[in-house]
């Protein structure tokens, strides 16, 4: 009897540096390494309203998708974090360009013009009728930067059924755009009701045509949180926020996003969802600034490296 129990004691000290940790502990064991995520997306807005104000000038306009597809000049969309143990550091970067075309029958602009060519327009102001064409080139680079800390499980493509991952972050987005319109008027533009030789048109399509350029930093708080619908399905939604009017008369800008992501292997992901983005600023004189807002669906791939 004595035998049997000392040779059970020594078959179980052999077998116990075999015996496979538990869940539990090997999350503990991987929770402390060292993961690098990496993502690239395309962003196909179904609708998209814009007002840019250049000296005062405004024009609005309302696009759909096969509209900014023709007027698109250049786009990057990507994200990259780094993530040890819960923290982690994360940055993203989103580039957009595109011209837009617009054909208004009335238009009023600033003309700081001597004129003495007819002494019944204004110095300062103009207003004019006719057909006026205005091209207006947008471009906007944003670049986000945070800190951020995960609550939860750790996010992978592959993941445990009804886990679920959250992660909160808070930083700074560095904004850069530039507008440029350019206009130009017709032979039967009037101002103020006057028709004015092809030189003075020309004197006040150049003044009516401006650039602006300008570059911002807005605080920037977000979270996003993943829940896992089966070991290759998960669900998952997006949210942040910058700006909050302190650098400019309005500044604001932020993100909404949610979706699903399928596992393709153990360390890459497609995602499918719906986004809408909206940016508001306008300078603290008023005079320049852009607006818009976007919504539709968003296409990525997503790598996890551990």
């Amino acid at each position: 009897m004595r035998l049997n129990r000392l040779l059970g004691l020594a078959t179980a000290c052999l077998l116990a540096p075999l015996a496979l940790p538990s869940p539990a502990e090997e999350a503990s064991e991987n929770d402390g390494d060292t993961r690098v995520y990496l993502e690239a997306y395309g962003f196909f807005p179904l609708e998209t309203h814009s007002k840019t104000t250049l000296d005062n000038n405004s024009t609005k306009e309302t696009l759909d998708l096969s509209d900014v597809l023709d007027m698109l000049t250049g786009v990057f969309s990507g994200k990259v974090a780094v993530e040890k143990g819960r923290f982690g550091l994360q940055a993203g970067l989103d580039h957009l360009s595109f011209s837009t075309s617009e054909t208004v029958s009335a238009w009023n602009s600033s003309n700081p013009i001597q004129n003495e060519r007819h002494p019944r327009l204004p110095q300062r102001r103009v207003n004019s009728k006719g057909t006026i064409k205005s091209v207006t080139d947008t471009e906007q680079t944003i670049f986000d930067l945070a800190l951020r800390y995960r609550a939860g499980e750790i996010q992978k493509p592959k993941m445990t059924p009804g886990s679920v991952s959250f992660i909160g972050f808070a930083g700074m987005r560095l904004i850069d755009a530039s507008l440029d319109m350019d206009v130009s008027f017709k032979d039967d533009v009037t101002v103020e009701g006057i028709l004015p030789s092809r030189q003075l048109q020309r004197d006040i399509a150049d003044e009516a045509s401006e650039t602006w350029h300008n570059t911002w930093v807005q605080p920037l708080v977000g979270m996003n949180t993943t829940l896992a619908l089966g070991e290759d399905w998960q669900a998952f939604l997006a949210m942040d926020a910058g700006g909050f009017g302190l650098n400019g008369k309005q500044d604001l800008s932020g993100t909404i996003e949610a979706g699903v992501a399928y596992a393709l292997g153990n360390s890459a992901q497609i995602s499918l969802a719906y986004r809408y983005f909206g940016i508001d600023y306008s300078a603290h004189n008023g005079r320049n600034g852009y607006s818009s807002t976007q919504n539709g669906v968003s296409m990525g791939f997503r790598w996890l490296f551990d």
